[in-house]
């Protein structure tokens, strides 16, 4: 009986990405794992696993993503870390895709697709300073009269 060679593992390449909030705590951590392993007949397979994540704009992203053509980049959505625990919505990561999510008008932070409004002026502002600015364009018209 001939004597057979197990694959052996040659190269081996493990790396974790690490997504943190501006006050540097880690909100996920994303792992890949590559390696190569050598065959009993000497040839050479290459292996890939990496872990996906859902956003919460519903898309599947992984950090290869962002070196793609074109790239996937991330956001976090600070209306999502904080969660509305009136409304029966919990804290969640928050992450989104660059690509769907909008900067509010009025405060410049990131706002994902469901904390977003778009507002009579075609501005994009998040559910708090989209309340406000409705408010203030149906009183202003009542308490203000324009003279030209």
């Amino acid at each position: 009986m001939a004597k057979q060679n197990t694959p052996k593992i040659v190269a081996r390449k493990e790396s974790v990405t690490i997504i943190t909030d501006v006050h540097g705590q880690v909100i996920v951590e994303i792992g890949q794992r590559e390696y190569t392993v050598r065959q009993s007949d000497g040839s050479l397979t290459h292996r890939s696993l990496n872990q996906h994540m859902t956003t919460v704009c519903g898309a599947s992203w992984a950090p290869p993503m962002q070196f793609a053509k074109p790239p996937l980049h991330i956001g976090i959505c600070q209306q999502c870390r904080q969660g509305t625990p009136l409304f029966g919505r919990n804290r969640t990561h928050g992450v989104c895709l660059l690509c769907r999510s909008k900067m509010c008008a009025d405060c410049g932070t990131l706002c994902c697709p469901s904390h977003r409004k778009l507002g009579r002026d075609r501005r994009w502002r998040c559910l708090k300073h989209h309340r406000r600015h409705l408010i203030g364009s149906t009183v202003k018209p009542l308490l203000f009269q324009r003279t030209d």
